[in-house]
């Protein structure tokens, strides 16, 4: 049986690092989608195509078959962990408030893994299953390199206008974010974005209240202009999908008594996954 000292401070440990967890920014949760994965085999998010053209029948003719087209992305929960101990004497000391900054440590940790790993997708641009990247020409999701501008946007927007289902016709989706590094980008964006009151109509914002910026460090490349990336709304389309397993939603952590060595060690675990599952509701532009 662990001893009621032990029991107390794992309780601490585990409200602190859920605190932190719950508390770190995660941008993406805005734009993508979250799902929940009860075991750790690989799952597939099949996406099935629109039901083929209806054809005329003349009279006394006869009805044709059509099909519907399927395509799949395929991935599976990774499991995440460290352990961190804590001597007995640093817990008496009390030094550096370690027994609350460790677990708060861990969470805020926990959160940025996820972050990593969601944005991971937009500057490594995987390959989906037809085998081509996830922004590419034959995605008709990359845009003319260039500053966020109202011609910019607009070819943006006629992009994603473009855009066909399995079935071949067009599926009406719109961008609703626009996502940016911090910098140069960002500004671009909002000012874009926001409404104004100007005294002709050359000064308007053709976009003003149409998307929500989003700013994300990560974006911010090694070397190169700064990106820009537009979502459409995740529950009218697939874009990236993050997952949790099936009760155990974030982190989870875990404590025990050391008895070789005066002490406490706690261990966080996390169980986590993001994938792109569909490019149409996502664009991308290289910025200058």
């Amino acid at each position: 049986m662990r001893p009621a000292t032990s029991l107390i401070l794992a309780n601490v440990a585990n409200k602190t690092l859920r605190a932190a967890y719950e508390t770190t920014p995660r941008t993406f949760t805005a734009w993508a989608r979250q799902a929940v994965i009860t075991d750790f085999k690989p799952v597939a998010r099949n996406q099935l195509g629109g039901a083929p053209d209806l054809l005329r029948v003349p009279e006394s003719g006869e009805f044709t078959y059509g099909t519907i087209g399927e395509s799949r992305e395929v991935y599976a929960l990774v499991t995440y962990g460290r352990i961190v101990g804590i001597t007995r004497q640093t817990l008496i000391n009390d030094d550096l408030d370690a027994f609350t900054r460790i677990p708060s440590a861990f969470g805020a940790a926990a959160a940025d893994l996820e972050s990593d790993l969601v944005y991971s997708i937009f500057s490594t641009n995987p390959n989906m299953a037809d085998g081509n990247p996830l922004f590419h020409a034959s995605h008709a999701n990359l845009g003319t390199a260039g500053t966020i501008s109202e011609t910019t946007l607009a070819e943006a927007y006629r992009l994603f206008g473009n855009q066909r289902g399995l079935e071949g016709r067009q599926i009406s989706v719109l961008p609703r974010y626009i996502i940016t590094p911090p910098g140069v980008r960002s500004v671009e964006a909002r000012k874009n974005v926001t409404a104004t009151t100007p005294n002709a109509v050359a000064g308007v914002n053709a976009f003003a209240n149409r998307l929500e910026p989003i700013e994300e460090a990560r974006l911010i490349p090694a070397a190169g202009p700064d990106p820009w990336f537009l979502a459409a709304d995740p529950s009218r389309i697939d874009t990236i999908e993050f997952a949790y397993l099936e009760g155990q939603q974030g982190v989870y952590t875990e404590t025990r008594s050391g008895f070789e060595v005066d002490g406490i060690e706690i261990k966080a675990r996390h169980d986590f996954a993001a994938k792109a599952i569909d490019w149409r509701g996502l664009f991308r532009n290289a910025g200058v």
